[in-house]
Formats: C-alpha cells, structure tokens, sequence
C-alpha cells in the first residue's frame, strides 16, 4: 500500500497501480454459493443475494420491502457499537491499512476528548465508505480500547465483496455487537413538490440544492427526519421518474411499536397535470396554517370559485403511513447485522 500524507493528524492509503485492477476485478462475483467472503450468501454476477444494484430509474437496495404502489422500504444507514476482545482493538489499530481491500482508506487520530473516538478509519468501497471507530474516550480522558463502532450503508456496499471480507476480519476480534442507530428509509414514486413534511416543535430546516430537501430535529440523533428528491439526488430524469424519499434515523433500542410512534408526519397527494403552481402553494401554506388550528375558510373563500375545490384537496391530504408489519421486518433487518459481524468469525 502507498502512504500518502492527508494532515496533520490524518494518513490516506492508496493502493498501487498494479492493485487497482485487482480491486475492480474483484466486484465480479463468481456465483459460489458458500463463499466465506460473502458471509455464506448466495451470489451471482456482481451482486450478493437480496442485494439489487441502481438501475437507470431507481436506487439500489439491500434486502427491501416492497408495498403498494412501488413503495419501497429499506435500512439506509447502520451504525454498530463494538466490544473488542482482550488486546484486538490494538491489533486492529495496528492493522487498520490491511483489513480489506479498498479502493481508498483514511484514518484520522484525535485529540483525547471525552465521548470521542481515539482512531477513526474509512473505507472507500465504490461510491461509499465503511467507518470504523477504535478506542472509545471515556469521561477520565482515558481510551477504552475495548470499544469502536462500525457504520455503513446496506443500500451501497451489501453487494460489494470487499465489505463482507471486512466483516470476516472483524469477526475474530469482536465479542458483541449492538445495534446503536439506523436510517430508514421510504422511496415513494411521488414527485417532491406533492409532499409536504408537517413542523413541530423540534428544529425545522428548509433547503433548495438539488431539489427541496426539508429537515426535521438534530442530525445522528434518534427521530431525525430528512425529506428529499431521490430522483434528482440520482440525476435522473425528473420528467419521467418521480421519487421522494423520507429519511428517519432510529435509536437501536427502540421497539418496532416506538418506531411507529416517531413516523414523521408527510402528506403526499397527487396533483393534476394541469394544476397551476400558485393553487399548489396556496394548497400548501393554507394546510399549514390550518395544522396550527388558524383560520382557513375566509381566505379559501376569497378565491375564485373553480380553484376553491383544488385548494381544499390540499387540506385532507392523507399522511405516508408504514405499511403494516414493516416496521417489525425493518427492525429485523438492521439488527441481523449485529449478527453478521458477530457470527463472520
């Protein structure tokens, strides 16, 4: 591996010419069902099982629920607490530049700061990353090697070789896993100017890049929501393709009944083709205020009597809501994970 120097407490690691092809070779998967490097899973040509890659006019997916409609769900985001066995978070440390072929690693050393991480690495697999936590910084100031983190997205490096031969290695050091947080998210084929995220009393964030993105509570935190244009974050062609995805993160203790509970509220509806932008934002700005208990029929009187009924669609427009039992199967999901580290060895 070649070093490159990323900073003063920073170090990057490339691989060299000759290893580069070698890592883009290695995405071809040969199709042995019991391969220890994909975890036992079957696989075919490029892809793990239950693993299903982008296509030109949809995200790809680890292991989904699909509902009605082609509502998709999936576990977005996963984040794993570690406990290290004996001297393993040292040799990990040590080893960090070795654990897996990557297209790219990172690592970073901290200052001692109570509640941070001593040593952090990243892994460059395709378009996304695996981060690895060593040495957790105890409230003394002292560094628990004994404890890390692992987080990565299902949905980007499942089907990725590599990612499962990282988790092998992981496998001999670590003693348990714990599931600390995950995303989930909802892919609906609603255009993102027919959803609107209702406010509470938590932070709310509005942003135009690539479409309107709308934030709800404070980011890694459990109940944080994000609403935003999928098709446009995938560049693809809105015209033909219309995906909105809703985005929350959930604590890894929370029962499938609380996950439920935290659901933010979204009204998604289904405009005409022909609906004018200005009863789209009069729709939308009367339901606010309504939602706030604020009186709406005097202004929805005062305007023209074909664009009364249009506005009114916008006032009982249903909530997304999980389909039923998915929030059980989700929660499944993103704790087998725990298991999959745990149970590599």
């Amino acid at each position: 591996v070649q070093y490159v120097s990323g900073g003063r407490n920073s170090r990057r690691y490339l691989p060299k010419k000759r290893e580069v092809f070698f890592f883009m070779a290695s995405k071809q998967i040969d199709g042995v069902v019991d391969d220890p490097e994909n975890g036992g899973l079957k696989s075919g040509p490029c892809l793990i099982a239950g693993f299903h890659a982008l296509s030109c006019n949809s995200p790809s997916y680890y292991n989904p629920y699909r509902g009605v409609n082609k509502n998709t769900l999936s576990v977005d985001m996963v984040r794993l607490s570690l406990s290290f066995k004996g001297d393993r978070g040292e040799w990990l440390s040590r080893k960090g530049a070795q654990l897996t072929d990557c297209d790219e690693m990172s690592a970073w050393t901290s200052k001692i700061r109570p509640g941070g991480w001593y040593e952090l690495w990243s892994f460059a697999l395709g378009g996304s990353s695996v981060a690895l936590g060593i040495g957790f910084m105890e409230p003394s100031c002292k560094v628990n090697m004994h404890k890390g983190f692992i987080e990565f997205n299902p949905n980007k490096v499942a089907g990725d070789k590599r990612f499962h031969g990282l988790l092998k290695t992981l496998g001999t050091c670590v003693s348990k896993a714990r599931l600390k947080r995950f995303d989930l998210a909802y892919d609906i084929p609603v255009s993102r100017y027919d959803c609107r995220l209702s406010k509470d009393r938590r932070m709310y964030k509005s942003v135009i890049s690539n479409g309107i993105t709308e934030y709800l509570g404070v980011k890694n935190t459990p109940a944080y929501v994000k609403v935003y244009d999928k098709a446009a974050e995938l560049h693809l062609d809105t015209d033909k393709v219309q995906l909105t995805r809703i985005e929350m993160t959930c604590d890894g203790e929370w029962t499938a009944e609380q996950l439920e509970e935290h659901w933010p509220q979204v009204h998604a509806w289904h405009s005409e083709s022909g609906t004018k932008d200005y009863i789209r934002v009069i729709g939308i700005m009367l339901a606010e205020k309504a939602e706030r208990n604020e009186d709406v029929e005097t202004l929805i009187n005062m305007l023209g009597r074909t664009s009364r009924p249009k506005v009114r669609e916008y006032l009982r427009t249903p909530c997304v809501k999980l389909p039923d039992g998915a929030a059980a199967l989700l929660l499944a999901e993103a704790k087998s994970w725990c298991g999959a580290v745990v149970g590599s060895m």
